[in-house]
């Protein structure tokens, strides 16, 4: 998801890493970012991946397309607060991940036009001259390394312009709608192709909720939206803990948990009715 995990919540070696190559050892960066619990000291040591890593990791789990799942670049005149923005920002930055992944180019040039839309909103619609990162990305439409490399650079640039606008919030927000428009996909695509990994990544990526939710009371202040939103994501992992499977599992351990049909449709369901709220 472009510019949705950027601010200091995202670690500068994970977008090191995207940069690099968002479709190289991601099994095992999913499994390092998320087991461990973070430090409780402030929102600016939670461990957070970027949704083009969320992305890449349900890719190599055989994630495919299906094509009207995500959310229509029509919908973008709608959202007219900061937090309906940058959450927004977020999804159609995982959508456009999402397109750019499985080789759907049009529909990526649209979702980083509809970005660049409410960048501008936003205030920060400059950096997608940066470097002619705009125009980099129409020139290589058919190079998916190349445009996963120039929205690891957009990220980069908006975490600079972010951070230095003391706005670490609104990233913390991109990421939420990011994070939620993933497994949105995911659970959407799963439900379709029943997929054994899949299924696994899924549950692997409710592990990053307990960092996100950390994340986003720590930014309660900010926005008057933020605590229904933390209240949502608190209700979406207490049920997930609330899962035998879950239970009964091994926290430690880097075995991803195996969801149960009934489970993964009650937590599609779940995540569903949020990133409908997120859209709405």
């Amino acid at each position: 998801m472009l510019i949705s995990a950027l601010g200091a919540i995202v670690l500068t070696s994970c977008q090191q890493n995207t940069k690099r190559s968002a479709t190289t050892s991601t099994d095992s960066l999913s499994n390092k970012v998320v087991k461990k619990a973070p430090a409780p000291d402030s929102t600016d040591n939670v461990i957070l991946p970027s949704p083009l890593q969320i992305g890449s990791i349900f890719k190599h789990a055989g994630l495919t397309y299906m094509p009207g799942i995500t959310n229509s670049v029509k919908d973008v005149s709608q959202y007219t607060s900061t937090y309906a923005e940058a959450l927004n920002m977020g999804i159609y930055g995982a959508d456009l991940s999402y397109c750019v992944l499985n080789k759907q180019t049009q529909d990526a040039l649209s979702y980083l036009k509809t970005l660049r839309t409410l960048a501008d909103k936003l205030g920060f619609g400059t950096i997608f001259e940066s470097n002619s990162l705009a125009k980099r990305f129409e020139a290589n439409l058919n190079s998916e390394d190349s445009l996963t490399s120039i929205i690891a650079d957009l990220q980069m640039e908006a975490d600079t312009y972010l951070t230095s606008n003391r706005q670490k919030y609104v990233s913390a927000i991109t990421f939420a709608g990011a994070w939620v428009e993933s497994m949105y996909v995911g659970s959407k695509v799963y439900a379709e192709k029943k997929t054994d990994k899949v299924n696994s990544r899924i549950s692997e990526q409710m592990n990053i909720l307990h960092n996100l939710i950390k994340t986003m009371t720590g930014y309660e202040s900010q926005d008057a939206h933020i605590a229904e939103m933390v209240t949502s994501l608190k209700a979406i992992e207490a049920n997930y803990l609330s899962y035998d499977e879950v239970k009964a599992s091994n926290p430690d351990s880097e075995q991803a948990v195996k969801l149960t049909e009934a489970h993964l449709a009650e937590l599609g369901k779940q995540i569903q009715e949020l990133r409908q709220k997120f859209v709405s």
